[in-house]
């Protein structure tokens, strides 16, 4: 990299001679202009006056793509979003710029009403204090407790809870807004109700972990359940006499398709088949990472369970259940490129674009364009992480 110190200023700046993906373009070679923290001018070749900014890289031989967004995280490097601190939420953020993810909703899996509490107030208070170039919070999933003890997953049963409106408005007013989105299983009882009150609040609503028939499925995404979470795990499978909410979720053009692409959750066949019946227009890439993903093998505990990490990177508690992802949503953006050999232009947009629309930030975040944050992710040729800038800072490493 050529030119002045990026890192001497982070008031102006150009970064040239990069292939750049705006993740809504064909990419070209070209520039990125940034002032105050946003993108103020995007252009193919070479900026007309760079006398007007601080600092001037050359980047060529690199990509610049728009900064991940990760719907579904629970943890990175030992971070927990289970902890109930705003200063481990804050490590995470830092953790997570570093490998590619500039925006992300922490989430947090089914725990007891008090943790629940401690984690609304604790990220709450962590999106106060944003800036530093780490990840943006975007707000809290919370993944349950309403959700079917069939299809748990590594949640623990004892944690998980019938849905209940007096609760979820509780939470809701804690929260004082950063309450982005819950998953729940619809087709239990209560569930209409809380499905209600949120989509009137403006909450994203995904169904996940549940034994929901395709019928059931079909009223749910009528109420205004938006996002099929992890799709295929923890939920009904498909068969042609009962195809459930996978082929709910195949069939509507309404409801996302939130899916973990880190090669043990879904098979690659799988993926192809979801994006043959979604379109990379309505499918999400998700890490679903856990706390002790990057650390490498070992006995940890997530998600209130130990959970034994082996040496292919497969997170699972004592009985084999998978219990959540070692993989970063950079590595899934690979993997899907891999199996489908699209290139990545392709398959950027469903970790990028689509993540910002489903979260409601799309006006702010998800390409390379004039007036949105300066969140982008540099790139070497073989796709690798070389640096990230989050709100014009940085760069992460």
């Amino acid at each position: 990299m050529k030119g002045s110190n990026l890192e001497s200023t982070w008031e102006n700046y150009i970064i040239k001679g990069a292939e750049i993906y705006t993740g809504d373009r064909l990419p070209f070679k070209g520039y990125v202009e940034v002032s105050g923290g946003k993108i103020v001018d995007v252009g193919r070749g070479d900026p007309e006056d760079e006398s007007r900014v601080s600092s001037v890289v050359d980047l060529d031989g690199y990509k610049v793509i728009p900064g991940l967004i990760d719907l579904h995280i629970h943890g990175y490097l030992g971070c927990d979003v289970a902890d109930c601190s705003w200063d481990t939420l804050l490590l995470l953020a830092q953790s997570l710029a570093e490998v590619g993810t500039t925006s992300f909703l922490p989430t947090l899996g089914a725990m007891p009403a008090d943790c629940i509490e401690d984690v609304v107030t604790q990220v709450k208070k962590a999106m106060g204090i944003g800036g530093g170039g780490r990840a943006e919070i975007l707000g809290l999933h919370l993944e349950g407790p309403f959700l079917n003890p069939e299809k748990r997953g590594a949640m623990r049963e004892d944690y998980l809870l019938q849905p209940s409106l007096d609760l979820i408005s509780k939470w809701f007013q804690l929260s004082e807004g950063t309450l982005n989105r819950v998953t729940l299983a619809p087709e239990i009882r209560g569930a209409r109700e809380v499905i209600s009150f949120l989509v009137e609040k403006g909450v994203i609503v995904a169904a996940g972990h549940t034994m929901a028939t395709y019928e059931q499925t079909l009223d749910a995404i009528s109420q205004g359940v938006r996002v099929a979470n992890h799709t295929y795990n923890a939920m009904r499978g498909f068969h042609h006499r009962d195809p459930g909410i996978i082929g709910a979720v195949f069939s509507d053009s309404r409801i996302w398709a939130e899916v973990i692409c880190d090669g043990v959750h879904v098979h690659p066949g799988a993926v192809t088949a979801l994006l043959a019946a979604k379109g990379t227009e309505k499918t999400c890439l998700v890490s679903d990472a856990i706390a002790p993903s990057g650390l490498g093998p070992g006995l940890y505990n997530s998600l209130g369970s130990d959970i034994i990490v082996d040496e292919e990177g497969r997170a699972c508690l004592a009985d084999g259940t998978l219990g959540g992802s070692t993989s970063t949503l950079m590595d899934c953006v690979i993997n899907v490129m891999r199996w489908t050999k699209e290139p990545l232009e392709r398959v950027l947009p469903m970790a990028t674009v689509n993540p910002s629309e489903i979260s409601g930030v799309s006006h702010r975040k998800g390409t390379l364009t004039p007036g949105k944050d300066a969140d982008f992710v540099v790139l070497d040729n073989c796709n690798e992480v070389v640096f990230t800038v989050v709100g014009g800072q940085g760069p992460q490493r």
